[in-house]
């Protein structure tokens, strides 16, 4: 099968979502892939392909060729891992998304595509209640565990005694709102902890922790495979994963959960939609509410009981190589998506 993607190649959504399990299938002879910007794609590119994949765009060209696969009998999808009308009209991306050409845009993709592919099982049913698109399918991203440099964390890894402190970490974009009841936690679990604890921030972080002892504060990596590796060797005890309570956020994926598990690190997950699909609480994760309280008593009860981080680790990893692996999103594609 030929497929023709039109959408950024440079993203991580691409890289996670799409092109690591492509290549799989095209490994295996299951299906050939190209990929052209928004303005790159050419009628010859489409008239080559069986089917059309448009990966979250909202251009009036790309949309354009959506209309011409239709006319051709081209089956078209449209992947899409954000709301972009959730999105606040106050800051420099919601503009761009909400601009009234770019809504209108992004509703007919919905409406109009044969599918919308989505990795969040709460924007699944937030689009079926309210844009009532053709299909839809969902299922999470891949983690490729070959980047990882070994198959899984030794038991060494684990006892306190081969590491001077229990590493608290974070790696992401920024998300101050999210982080004030984290930040206000982690305050307390310093004052408490300081000799037991370092707290290390890879990319975003929030105000008043550049300079504090024990703090690390590392640049983001751009580069999906370093991002990945970085944060395997990173071989933090416990990862922060918290989201603010908005319908945007409600319906973002668990790449957190997946890289974390994956990275045999043991999270603290806000208690939204993203994560509660996914996050066992106390059985592979730590769920988390929206008060200081309840991120500090998360944090104090993983400092304190090593033999529960041990077991929630060994979980989470489990859940990761069960649910998220190439090869594993791979074949949801193939039979999902190419052939559904």
């Amino acid at each position: 099968m030929k497929v023709l993607i039109i959408g950024s190649n440079r993203i991580p959504s691409y890289k996670i979502g799409i092109e690591q399990p492509l290549r799989h299938l095209a490994k295996s002879g299951d299906c050939r892939f190209s990929v052209k910007n928004d303005d790159e794609a050419q009628i010859p590119d489409l008239l080559a392909a069986d089917i059309a994949i448009f990966i979250r765009t909202v251009s009036e060209e790309a949309y354009r060729f959506l209309e011409l696969a239709r006319e051709m009998g081209k089956k078209t999808v449209y992947v899409i891992d954000d709301h972009f009308l959730a999105l606040s009209p106050t800051t420099d991306v919601g503009r761009y998304y909400n601009d009234p050409g770019k809504r209108n845009v992004y509703i007919r993709f919905l409406k109009n595509a044969d599918i919308v592919k989505v990795a969040s099982d709460f924007f699944a049913e937030h689009l079926r209640n309210h844009f009532n698109p053709n299909k839809i399918v969902c299922f999470p991203g891949s983690v490729d565990f070959s980047i990882l440099s070994k198959s899984e964390k030794t038991e060494e890894d684990e006892k306190d005694g081969n590491k001077d402190r229990i590493v608290i970490g974070y790696e992401g974009g920024r998300k101050q709102a999210a982080f004030e009841p984290v930040s206000k936690a982690l305050r307390r679990i310093i004052r408490k902890y300081e000799d037991r604890i370092r707290i290390e921030f890879y990319g975003f972080a929030p105000e008043g922790f550049e300079n504090k002892p024990h703090v690390r504060v590392h640049p983001y990596e751009n580069d999906y495979p370093r991002f990945l590796k970085r944060l395997y060797d990173a071989n933090w005890d416990i990862g922060l994963a918290p989201l603010e309570p908005t319908l945007f956020h409600d319906c973002k994926s668990n790449n957190k959960f997946r890289e974390y598990g994956a990275c045999g690190i043991v999270g603290i997950y806000s208690d939204s939609p993203v994560y509660k699909s996914w996050v066992k609480n106390k059985e592979n994760g730590l769920l988390a509410g929206a008060a200081a309280r309840d991120w500090y008593e998360a944090m104090e009860e993983l400092i304190e009981r090593p033999e529960l981080r041990k077991r929630l680790r060994n979980n989470a990893m489990r859940t990761a190589k069960e649910n998220f692996t190439v090869e594993t999103c791979a074949e949801r594609w193939r039979k999902q998506i190419l052939h559904g």
